[in-house]
């Protein structure tokens, strides 16, 4: 085969997957407060597609949750996918809007470095959202934008602990790169450090994105328990030991508390005892 038609394959190939992504968003688009049901005949005739090629979509989209059907109407109706979907939309606007005021007090009582990471949309890593500085600044790496995988440290386990069964095994079966000196890369201690976040609802870690920097978060998850996003707090080797990592993690708990409140989600039970030993 010539490197033309190999091209012209790829060309007509990706032209191909765009016009089935476009037939799918505009049936999907059909759907709303006005009319919140549609037959496939009525689907298919408002969006100008053939009455098959309309079922399959809806039948497709039926099977991954974001349409339902009435056993009675065979009517289509927006499934719990796109409920989630939307929810999930409205909670990444409210968060970029309601999280900075609340990081910045919660810099201001502790006078360390606040920080808000979510998962990226692959599940693979966690991209910062938010970091307000102390009076004193923290050698942090972490910036907003910035991705960090999820086996390394506080913020990242954070969310991976609350993640599906899946995508923690996914995290646990690939390369578990190291980034600082005490980045967890065994994925026998990975998962146990995953099960202390699962049981006592926060993470900390010491150097393992950072030299001599801590890290200490608490998770905001959703109705079924899954990751919204993390708060967290980071700081040199000479301000957080033992004795203020309680102190710290009542203000954790407070401020991630108020701000899950205001997105409609939760923070997990929290088990507030301090570690006796915080580091290796």
């Amino acid at each position: 085969m010539s490197g033309d038609a190999a091209n012209g394959g790829g060309a007509s190939s990706r032209q191909a997957g765009r016009q089935l992504l476009d037939r799918t968003f505009a049936i999907l688009e059909l759907f709303d407060e006005d009319r919140p049901e549609w037959t496939t005949t009525q689907a298919a005739r408002a969006v100008g597609l053939p009455i098959p090629t309309a079922h399959r979509i809806l039948a497709v989209l039926q099977t991954a949750g974001y349409l339902t059907r009435d056993a009675d109407t065979k009517r289509f109706l927006l499934g719990p996918a796109s409920l989630e979907l939307g929810r999930r939309a409205e909670a990444a606007l409210d968060l970029r809007r309601l999280a900075p005021p609340l990081l910045r007090r919660l810099a201001a009582l502790t006078n360390e470095t606040a920080l808000l990471t979510v998962v990226n949309d692959r599940h693979d890593a966690a991209r910062c959202w938010v970091r307000v500085e102390s009076a004193d600044r923290v050698p942090v790496s972490v910036e907003p934008g910035r991705e960090l995988p999820l086996h390394a440290g506080a913020m990242q386990r954070a969310l991976l602990a609350f993640l599906s069964a899946d995508d923690i095994e996914a995290v646990l079966t690939g390369t578990l790169t190291p980034l600082c000196r005490a980045t967890i890369t065994d994925p026998s201690t990975l998962r146990d450090k995953i099960g202390e976040v699962q049981s006592r609802g926060w993470a900390i870690s010491f150097e393992e994105t950072d030299e001599g920097v801590w890290g200490i978060a608490v998770p905001l998850v959703d109705g079924r328990g899954r990751p919204v996003a993390a708060v967290g707090l980071a700081a040199p080797r000479g301000r957080l030991n033992v004795s203020t990592v309680h102190r710290q993690l009542e203000a954790l708990r407070n401020e991630a508390s108020e701000l899950a409140g205001k997105l409609g989600c939760r923070i997990p039970d929290l088990d507030l005892s301090a570690p006796r030993r915080l580091a290796a």
